[in-house]
């Protein structure tokens, strides 16, 4: 064999090696793959839904926070006023968005990229569309009549007033077999204007009414509700937002409460009379225990000028020639401000154990005129109340 024949030969010999290593190596990393996925698959249930996070420009967005609602700002209350009352036409006033913008970013040095502008018609397919807007099967046969025979079962010893209405589909939004609630219990407590819910809700609000409040109004104001001022149906998300889940009074699964009328004429409002809420006592605890360092700093330094025996003699005194006797009709509509605002905190609590979801002023500024009560199902049972 020659010298050239050899070397060929062992240039062969070399690339046939190198070919067996790349395919081991090409069968290792598959199998390597293969196990690195299967472990994922195994892994995946553990993880929660929602629990990756995206960095999108320096911030950190973060899953949907816990449901809330809002009244509805779309559907007309109008209450008519009883001789006597003072009560006006309440309607839900517009709500606010509780969106957070997230914390202020320290300034870079590096000039943002110009963004430019989106065309009209691109900005349009970026929005959702509105529920209203969004399309869903009519309601079947099937479900109309399983809807009322549900009805049925949980209205079967309710004494109440309504009217069936027919099957509600407007886009996303509606139910099967609604009714026109005006009114619930023996005593018909009347809801003006009258209420679009289902029938799970009404239910619901007979138990509240009747079993709750009434009891609760005649022990503490000697006179029973009979006017309940509130609104229900509106076809949107929450808060009204683009981008928010939809609500459940999209379903006639939601009322808000915003004041009850007593046979004396009396008028409860949740937003007169709930008195100040948790956030404006943290605050106002906050502001106190601010002042009361600083009068201590000053009690340290007027002690060490006066003495204390004195300086405790003069603050005795100041405090007997501050202090003024009040009138037997400011004592009066004292105690007024504070029956009121314990019914409506017992009116909360108690719907509690009633309905799935109570929101009241306590939960946000955009329930600071109403109570929301809905049937909203959640998993293993629980309630949301705040």
């Amino acid at each position: 064999m020659s010298a050239q024949e050899e070397v060929l030969a062992r240039v062969l010999a070399l690339r046939s090696k190198a070919a067996v290593k790349a395919d081991e190596l090409a069968v290792r990393a598959s199998v390597t793959l293969t196990r690195v996925v299967f472990v994922g698959l195994l892994l995946l249930p553990l993880f929660e839904p929602n629990s990756f996070y995206i960095v999108r420009a320096g911030r950190l967005s973060s899953p949907p926070e816990a449901e809330l609602h809002a009244r509805s700002d779309s559907s007309p209350i109008a209450p008519m006023v009883a001789a006597g009352s003072d009560l006006k036409a309440e309607a839900p006033t517009s709500e606010k968005s509780t969106d957070q913008q997230g914390p202020n970013l320290p300034a870079s040095n590096i000039p943002s990229p110009a963004v430019p502008a989106l065309p009209p018609a691109a900005e349009a397919q970026t929005k959702p569309l509105p529920p209203a807007k969004q399309s869903a099967p009519p309601w079947t046969d099937a479900e109309v009549a399983a809807a009322k025979q549900d009805c049925e079962h949980l209205l079967e010893k309710t004494p109440i007033v309504s009217e069936e209405l027919s099957p509600v589909r407007e886009g996303i939004c509606g139910a099967p077999a609604p009714r026109l609630l005006k009114s619930v219990g023996d005593s018909k407590v009347k809801f003006e204007p009258a209420v679009e819910l289902n029938c799970k809700m009404i239910a619901g609000l007979n138990t509240w009414i009747a079993d709750k409040l009434q009891p609760a109004a005649q022990k503490n104001f000697g006179s029973p509700i009979v006017r309940v001022v509130s609104g229900s149906y509106s076809c949107r998300n929450r808060y009204g937002l683009a981008r928010a889940p939809i609500s459940e009074h999209a379903f006639m699964n939601a009322i808000d409460v915003s004041a009850f009328v007593l046979a004396d004429g009396k008028v409860i409002r949740v937003s007169r009379n709930w008195g100040p809420t948790a956030d404006e006592l943290k605050k106002e605890q906050k502001s106190n225990d601010a002042a009361a360092a600083e009068d201590k700093t000053k009690f340290k330094v007027a002690a060490s000028k006066l003495g204390a025996r004195d300086l405790a003699k003069k603050s005795d005194e100041k405090e007997k020639a501050s202090e003024k006797p009040k009138s037997p009709e400011a004592l009066k509509e004292e105690q007024a401000k504070q029956a009121m605002s314990a019914f409506l905190h017992q009116a909360h609590d108690s719907a509690c154990g009633v309905f799935d979801t109570v929101l009241g002023p306590d939960t946000n500024d955009a329930h600071h005129d109403h109570l929301h009560l809905d049937m909203k199902e959640r998993k293993r049972h629980l309630t949301l109340c705040e």
